[in-house]
């Protein structure tokens, strides 16, 4: 238990303009912390709906993009002048200096950051590492290769279609269904050492599923959903309850032991589930979980954060839906330098 008293809680989730980090501030205010707790919001730019999502959010900082070397020292300095009690990565870009940096984070501020350790996390960006990690866990996983073997990987699978995709996460950009060698080469999109070629699992019925585990290594709920992908993110879709998913997805996070959150895609092949790419952190549907009772975020704080323990067996099924919302704020809300709207035309 970090503390033996209740106090203030200060937490802070970076990307105020990502879905993502949108996401895990609905969590956040959904949780049982949501009325008290006082966020501080980090962007790269000024203008993000994160920084006018709640009342809760206390202060909103730009910071250097993840690729900066500074950008560490700058989330140190948040941590020490507000008194950071833990951090939730909101972008994709942030989770890797994030989760190199959290010893150092913890160390100079005592901030704990909600994200896996770093090569769990590289496991969940590198799809050609996720294959590799599967294959030597015995877990279900499509047959793959990067570009320059696509003559093995043809022989082992029994011919097209295959699909293509980037080896580093793209947020579903660059992933084509291969039908001919002809087309692979016309299709190439980048050098060869950054692209995977995977087997084709013809089905349809695709699940994306989050495990979470506590400090301890143990899988305490896993929650299936299927959804309809739009500008890379979830638009729409339900929470069902696929036994099928739910065992793998376990099997997954069994092996893996992650820190908190895992999110597993797959398809239902012939009434088995087989995964084909893994997402080791918190995502932009941490609010729909939520809603139906599967609160990461909070579980995260929960055992994370003060030690206790925690269990996210309890949800619901249920459907969602997104779509467009207003934020209203006063121009001197604008973090950074004076703010100017550029004309359009």
């Amino acid at each position: 238990m970090r503390r033996g008293v209740q106090m203030r809680l200060n937490i802070l989730v970076t990307g105020a303009g990502s879905t993502m980090g949108q996401s895990v501030m609905k969590a956040l205010l959904m949780s049982k912390y949501g009325s008290e707790v006082y966020i501080h919001v980090t962007n790269s730019e000024q203008l993000g709906a994160g920084f006018f999502l709640s009342e809760r959010v206390v202060g909103r900082h730009i910071v250097p993009i993840a690729k900066d070397p500074s950008y560490i020292d700058e989330i140190i300095k948040i941590c020490k002048k507000f008194a950071i009690d833990g951090i939730f990565s909101g972008t994709e870009h942030e989770i890797y200096a994030l989760s190199y940096g959290a010893e150092r984070i913890k160390k100079e501020t005592g901030a704990i950051v909600f994200l896996s350790r770093p090569e769990i996390v590289d496991l969940g960006t590198d799809k050609y590492k996720t294959y590799k990690a599967f294959k030597e866990n015995g877990l279900p996983f499509p047959e793959t290769a990067l570009f320059d073997d696509y003559k093995k990987l043809i022989d082992k699978v029994g011919g097209f279609p295959i699909f293509m995709k980037p080896r580093i996460a793209s947020a579903s950009r660059n992933i084509f269904k291969i039908s001919s060698e002809e087309e692979l080469f016309e299709k190439k999109f980048t050098d060869s050492e950054n692209i995977i070629l995977q087997e084709f699992l013809n089905s349809d019925i695709e699940y994306t599923a989050e495990a979470f585990c506590d400090k301890d290594g143990k899988v305490v709920g896993v929650i299936p959903m299927i959804r309809n992908l739009e500008y890379g993110m979830s638009y729409y879709g339900k929470i069902d309850d696929n036994a099928e998913v739910i065992r793998v997805t376990k099997m997954v996070a069994d092996a893996l032991k992650p820190e908190g959150a895992i999110n597993v895609q797959m398809r239902l092949v012939n009434g088995k589930a087989i995964p084909f790419e893994i997402n080791t952190r918190f995502s932009s549907t941490e609010c729909v979980r939520a809603h139906y009772g599967f609160n990461s975020v909070e579980a995260a704080i929960d055992n994370y954060l003060y030690g206790m323990e925690v269990d996210l067996n309890n949800w619901r099924k249920g459907m969602f839906m997104r779509y467009w919302h207003e934020c209203y704020f006063d121009e001197k809300d604008i973090p950074g330098a004076v703010f100017s709207v550029k004309a359009i035309g």
